[in-house]
């Protein structure tokens, strides 16, 4: 199993156009047993948005970048582990809450739509960490900036649940709300000012 670059493309941009409420995104994404397998190994294009998060989290606990991003293996390890925890969290919740959703094919269109929509979801997140590591923000702008960029996060995450279950089930608000708590534990989890 591989990722062809048109097949990133057009995932990627699918899940762009799912942060639009477009209808149809979602035909976009290969919804197919290997797409869904294909969707998980997508996660690690996630890696470059850890280098300024990490870089961010290092300014903030007074290490400096110039010396080395990687110095300090117990804060690298934290950022990759709440950056992976918060694309599956939400999904191991789902599946804990109610085990017969995973023999649902919504639930599996939902989860493709998810893992692709957590690498946008990282590049966004990663515009607020890079302001900040480079200095051109203090930690209180920056604040301000993670709030504003989770907030187009969530409403991907929202458009997800939404095209996954349809607007008939009313559970899109309850998912996006749920993966908001579970992004706040798992950044106070590994101890992480969350950028």
């Amino acid at each position: 199993m591989r990722l062809a670059a048109d097949d990133v493309t057009r995932s990627l941009a699918a899940s762009w156009r799912l942060l639009w409420a477009d209808a149809k995104a979602p035909p976009d994404l290969d919804l197919s047993r290997d797409g869904f397998w294909r969707s998980y190994l997508a996660l690690i294009l996630t890696i470059p948005s850890m280098i300024p998060m990490l870089a961010a989290e290092r300014t903030l606990a007074g290490l400096p970048n110039s010396s080395g991003l990687f110095d300090a293996p117990g804060l690298l390890a934290a950022v990759v582990a709440a950056e992976i925890l918060a694309v599956l969290a939400v999904p191991a919740l789902l599946i804990g809450i109610a085990p017969n959703l995973a023999q649902n094919p919504r639930f599996t269109g939902f989860i493709i739509a998810w893992n692709w929509a957590g690498i946008v979801s990282a590049a966004l997140m990663a515009v607020p960490a890079t302001v900040f590591a480079l200095g051109w923000s203090n930690p209180g702008i920056a604040t301000f900036q993670t709030l504003a960029f989770a907030t187009i996060v969530l409403r991907l995450r929202y458009c997800v649940a939404r095209a996954g279950f349809g607007t008939e089930s009313g559970v899109a608000g309850a998912i996006a709300c749920a993966s908001l708590l579970a992004d706040y534990a798992v950044i106070r989890t590994f101890g992480l000012a969350g950028f």
